[in-house]
């Protein structure tokens, strides 16, 4: 009798941890079909790329006059060594000419799908200046979000998260709001040392989207 009972501990024991084997196969596969099922629904789109726009004073507005303007143009010799990339937005201001402006595009960038995050290649000389992203939501406000501090030198990939920071919700029945691009802002630092100059660049701009009020298997699973 002492050996059948042991018998039967052991039976419950393996069925036990061939219980929790079976679960833990579940529970990996749906994560990575659900992992898949979502990567899948997102597209990336060019914002801008540099290539064919002009950008120059008229991209610029600045509290101060004309004679305090950053130089803002395209460059053909700052270029992003992570894409197959010929031109870039190349910003230059001194010290003499330090303060806050906006540079603006003259087409703005939209979608009517949701977006997720927008993708950046920055260069920075550690000038000590702020860069914020520009944009107008389903609100109609206008919003600046910050994009990084310059505190670095050299190149840069920056991803921007705005899935909690903008509305992107279609306010009015079946009209399809738009979340709009409208450019940059940058906040000069309080003072700048006589004599230096902050250089900053801007290569491509990518835009991750999916369509909007998407459901997925799993009742868990809807992205919002």
């Amino acid at each position: 009798m002492l050996v059948f009972f042991e018998n039967m501990t052991e039976i419950k024991n393996m069925r036990k941890i061939f219980s929790l084997f079976i679960l833990g196969g579940i529970f990996i596969l749906s994560n990575s079909i659900l992992s898949k099922d979502l990567s899948g629904i997102y597209k990336e789109y060019v914002v801008q790329d540099f290539e064919t726009e002009v950008f120059g004073e008229e991209n610029v507005k600045a509290k101060l006059g004309p004679d305090f303007s950053p130089e803002v143009r395209i460059s053909t010799v700052f270029r992003t060594p992570e894409r197959e990339s010929e031109k870039s937005l190349y910003v230059e201001l001194s010290a003499e000419k330090n303060q806050s402006f906006q540079i603006l595009f003259k087409k703005p960038w939209s979608s009517k799908e949701f977006v997720k995050e927008f993708k950046f290649h920055v260069y920075a000389n550690d000038g000590g200046g702020s860069l914020f992203v520009l944009v107008r939501d389903s609100s109609l406000d206008q919003k600046k979000i910050l994009l990084t501090h310059f505190n670095f030198s050299g190149w840069k990939v920056l991803s921007l998260d705005i899935t909690r920071k903008v509305r992107q919700d279609d306010l009015v029945t079946h009209k399809n709001s738009e979340l709009v691009f409208l450019g940059f802002l940058y906040e000069a630092p309080f003072e700048r040392k006589r004599g230096t100059r902050e250089v900053f660049v801007i290569d491509d701009i990518l835009a991750k989207t999916r369509p909007k009020y998407l459901l997925f298997p799993g009742e868990k699973a809807l992205v919002k």
